[in-house]
């Protein structure tokens, strides 16, 4: 289940950190790729309160709409069985000692448990149930559909190392207070134990990866050691009585990760000959189960190149009315040499951030749910090495917790002058502007709250990216729409900067995974038309190769929340109001537009 409660700040955007998915919005190299399994293998599940039926009681329910709750029960609880990593990061901790078993063997029985599910999904008659569990039941079946392509075809478990290798589920445990220390503990050194047979898992089923998929994978291994290495410890040295066994069980999962990592370089790396491109067939199997698009991969292609084309030119109009002699790229590099200082970094931020929340209460856009916050922190030492400029964590679905946290990593005092401006440009005042609204108010942080609301239990945990994506591009031009923005032009130029990109990443995700561009043209292309430091492209370029189809899901969701927009506002007529449009959009759940338009619009 890929719901995403945690972003990474990234130079030019947030990305998603390991606890929990990428974001997309990313100018770095990939995160530990392990997450990259669950875009396909979970992608489908987070919020809802439907159109006009409240839940019936059981007094009211049909056989039909029993039938359909024991299942959603049932099939969650085998999902959470399967998954205890997602299953903790989504606040249930029932499964908090295991690690997901990626065996050949427990492939193969859990694509037979999936067809059968099917079956018993597809033998629930329509006729009894309402709207809402009509619409359950879609989710179900593509969730389903989903899963099993991704095992029985898609196979990342046989081409993706970064899969074997440990991190969040580990972390998770140790930052999250969720409970005592003592059973965190406990629970880590459940999860401690079962390391090296993950590790000789992916010894086992790993053919031919895609050579970046095992680069990354080195890289990623590098990366977490240090964290074994430490972090664990000083964990363990808070529990007198678990210490020496997480130490000895921690020591034995260092030295299988030190195997594992001589394994990458030595023998796989050689053998990583494998495409990054999974195909049209497969590509368009995607768009269709998992987005439940009408597009495949030709239309939606054509579709990227027009939003270019269409934001390109509105970049220009804007670039004109700042400064007629000059284009884009110039003004744009002009606004980066007004950043805040180094001691005022994360207040820029948490000042803008409480500017957001201000102006949606005041503009009456969204209702805010009681007793929420957002905190500004700096990120602990430990976890500076996983994304290059701090995350957003949101509180899991499954949690009473309402505070959302911008972690922000401080600039280092042991850079220079100038090392340290570079790192300042990324962080200038328009750039804030348009990133606050996105991860707090309106954007993220609230979708997160309004999954915890949700009362039905698929629509809960369901999370579509279209939906979440694109409501954090639709929430952008929603404070440009209602003058949010301070430096109104020049941060309007910004905010289309950054739509361009994300118009190119249809582009270039599709051609890529259909042959018609390689991985470096891919990242000469973001040199030349979006202005990317070169350094920058491969982390861009590695979300399209770990997550064919995830990166589309920025724009043509924005695209789709302002065509249902104008759907809605046709139909309300003069009692449309934004308020209560956005209320019910966003408690209706983050699914498919399809499925979303099914509840409500009339027609």
């Amino acid at each position: 289940m890929d719901t995403s409660t945690t972003t990474q700040l990234s130079k030019e955007s947030l990305q998603r950190s390991e606890v929990s998915t990428l974001d997309g919005l990313s100018l770095k190299e990939a995160s530990p790729p392990k997450k990259i399994f669950k875009c396909f293998v979970m992608m489908l599940l987070v919020l809802s309160v439907s159109k006009a039926y409240s839940l019936p009681s059981e007094e009211q329910k049909t056989p039909e709409s029993i039938q359909l709750s024991n299942f959603i029960t049932e099939y969650l609880n085998d999902y959470w069985e399967t998954h205890p990593e997602e299953a903790t990061r989504n606040g249930i901790h029932t499964h908090n000692k295991e690690l997901i078993d990626l065996s050949a063997t427990n492939q193969q029985e859990r694509l037979l448990r999936l067809r059968q599910f099917l079956t018993d999904l597809e033998a629930i008659s329509p006729q009894g149930l309402n709207p809402d569990e009509l619409v359950d039941k879609s989710l179900l079946r593509s969730h389903i559909r989903v899963l099993d392509i991704a095992i029985s075809r898609h196979m990342q478990w046989r081409h993706d190392p970064g899969l074997y290798i440990p991190f969040s589920a580990l972390n998770t445990l140790i930052s999250k207070n969720f409970a005592p220390l003592e059973k965190r503990g406990a629970q880590l050194l459940g999860r401690l134990k079962k390391i090296p047979k993950l590790l000789l898992q992916g010894r086992q089923n790993l053919i031919t990866p895609p050579r970046i998929f095992t680069q990354t994978a080195i890289r990623t291994t590098k990366r977490v050691l240090p964290f074994y290495q430490n972090n664990i410890p000083d964990f363990a040295a808070k529990i007198p009585d678990l210490e020496d066994s997480i130490l000895a069980s921690n020591q034995t999962a260092i030295e299988a990760l030190q195997n594992f990592l001589t394994y990458l370089e030595e023998e796989l790396l050689p053998h990583s000959g494998g495409s990054i491109a999974i195909g049209r067939e497969l590509y368009d199997f995607y768009l269709k189960e998992f987005h439940l698009l009408d597009d495949d991969a030709d239309s939606l292609l054509a579709k990227g190149e027009r939003y270019y084309k269409e934001t390109e030119l509105l970049l220009q109009q804007a670039a004109l009315e700042i400064d007629p002699e000059k284009d884009w790229m110039e003004i744009t590099e002009e606004l980066r040499d007004h950043h805040p200082s180094r001691e005022g970094l994360l207040d820029s931020y948490c000042e803008e951030i409480q500017r957001a929340r201000d102006h949606v209460q005041k503009q009456a856009l969204v209702t805010i749910p009681s007793g929420e916050k957002v905190e500004c922190v700096y990120t602990p030492p430990s976890q500076r090495a996983f994304s290059p400029f701090g995350t957003f964590s949101s509180p899991p679905p499954f949690s009473k917790e309402k505070k959302g946290y911008l972690i922000l990593h401080p600039i280092d005092p042991n850079l220079s002058d100038r090392q340290a401006e570079a790192m300042l440009r990324a962080h200038d005042p328009t750039w804030i502007s348009v990133i606050a609204p996105h991860e707090s108010y309106p954007g993220h942080h609230l979708q997160a709250l309004k999954a915890q609301e949700n009362p039905r239990l698929i629509r809960k945990v369901y999370r579509s990216p279209l939906f979440s994506e694109g409501w954090g591009l639709y929430c952008e031009e929603l404070m440009y729409e209602t003058g949010f923005f301070k430096q109104r032009k020049q941060t309007r130029l910004t905010q289309l900067r950054t739509r361009l990109w994300r118009a190119a990443r249809v582009i270039l995700d599709v051609k890529l995974h259909i042959g018609q561009i390689t991985y470096d043209e891919a990242r000469k292309f973001l040199v030349d038309n979006i202005k990317f430091e070169p350094n920058s492209t491969a982390g861009e370029v590695n979300i399209y190769a770990f997550r064919p189809s995830y990166a589309i899901s920025y724009i043509v969701g924005y695209y789709e929340l302002m065509d249902l927009r104008q759907e809605y506002s046709r139909e309300k007529g003069d009692s449309f109001s934004l308020l209560e449009y956005h209320d019910r959009l966003l408690t209706q759940g983050s699914m498919p537009f399809r499925l979303v338009r099914q509840l409500l619009l009339d027609n």
